[in-house]
């Protein structure tokens, strides 16, 4: 597979032939970020003019939208010997939300969902949907100064799902697992590395969850609890987590099995690497798409889910993919069936109460 053409739409005109470009795409984050490093050949003036801190583009690989956001930074560099190198980096266009204070005229909101409430905090244009049924929240207030994500990224890990910023510069409220990649991860065959760390430290017997809600009276508003088992989990290591914000019984119940879940699939995770952009059927790697792994070295048989991927390319050196993978648990998918990760591991989390 040979290199990709990475091309730059930026000021009306596409610009290839970079040194190095690296694009990162992750599960857990509502931007993606990328930085283009190039040699200043044709003189620098034009760079800076056409990149300048601020700029909105588009990264493309072979055709394909990579990311569409925004230049943080323009840093060129000369040396003694007049040799001069630029470098550009940022992030994809929900960077906006991420960084800025939520705007309300109120800062409450009522019965509405997490993407309801994302979408009127939406002043940048960043796009907020979902292709998951949410929950309404009874109650929502922002504090003074909270990030407009925060709030969103909040609500949607009470309910056991991701705001996940795409190609396109949104974001979408998912879970992992709604698709597969075609074909597989396999050492030997097109794993040209990797690593995996199998780690029970994170791994807690049973969950508790505890809240309150905002008014009422009487165990059913003061003494809210939800607890989930991990069956695998036969130390008593239990932990408690509070809850920051209104919930009932059976939020609370859910909230504790969606964190067992998730330690559960984060006691599993790996980091392979790859040629190429794109899978056996020409898609690019895509953050929460599963995709069957298969290592005896690093102890994995089972689909895994893509938590990140970094697209790099260097001149000379075609293109590669580091793909994070963890077990699809940790990122809001039913846990695998059939697959093994060694015998220590299993992958029935357990009951609740």
């Amino acid at each position: 597979m040979g290199p990709e053409v990475v091309s730059i739409l930026a000021g009306g005109m596409l610009w290839t032939a970079w040194e190095r470009v690296m694009v990162r795409a992750s599960f857990q984050d509502g931007a993606r970020s990328f930085q283009i490093d190039a040699a200043a050949e044709n003189g620098p003036t034009a760079a800076a003019w056409t990149f300048k801190a601020g700029t909105e583009i588009s990264i493309l690989f072979n055709g394909d939208l990579v990311c569409k956001g925004y230049v943080d930074r323009y840093q060129p560099r000369i040396d003694g010997h007049e040799q001069a190198s630029i470098s550009i980096s940022g992030r994809s266009k929900s960077q906006d939300m991420i960084d800025s204070s939520a705007v309300h005229p109120t800062g409450h909101f009522k019965d509405k969902t997490p993407e309801e409430i994302g979408k009127e905090l939406d002043k940048f244009g960043v796009g907020i949907a979902t292709d998951q049924k949410l929950e309404k929240v009874p109650v929502c207030r922002v504090t003074p100064g909270e990030r407009a994500y925060r709030v969103v990224e909040k609500l949607c890990r009470d309910q056991g799902v991701f705001p996940v910023g795409q190609a396109d510069g949104s974001i979408m409220i998912t879970k992992a697992g709604q698709s597969k990649h075609a074909g597989a991860i396999k050492e030997g065959v097109n794993m040209i590395g990797g690593d995996a760390d199998h780690n029970f430290s994170v791994r807690h017997s049973e969950v508790t969850v505890r809240g309150q809600r905002p008014f009422g009276h009487g165990a059913d508003a003061l003494e809210i609890e939800g607890i989930a088992r991990d069956a695998q989990m036969s130390r008593y290591r239990p932990i408690i987590v509070v809850q920051d914000a209104d919930t009932d019984k059976k939020r609370a119940k859910k909230r504790a099995a969606s964190h067992r879940d998730r330690e559960a699939g984060n006691s599993l995770k790996a980091n392979t690497t790859v040629q190429g952009f794109r899978d056996d059927g020409g898609k690019l790697w895509e953050p929460g798409w599963l995709i069957f792994t298969e290592s005896p070295f690093l102890d994995i048989r089972q689909d895994m889910a893509v938590e990140a991927v970094t697209f790099s390319q260097k001149r000379g050196e075609g293109s590669l993919s580091v793909i994070s993978l963890v077990d699809p648990r940790a990122l809001g998918a039913k846990g695998t069936k059939g697959g093994s990760a060694g015998a220590a591991w299993a992958t029935d989390a357990g009951g609740e109460d």
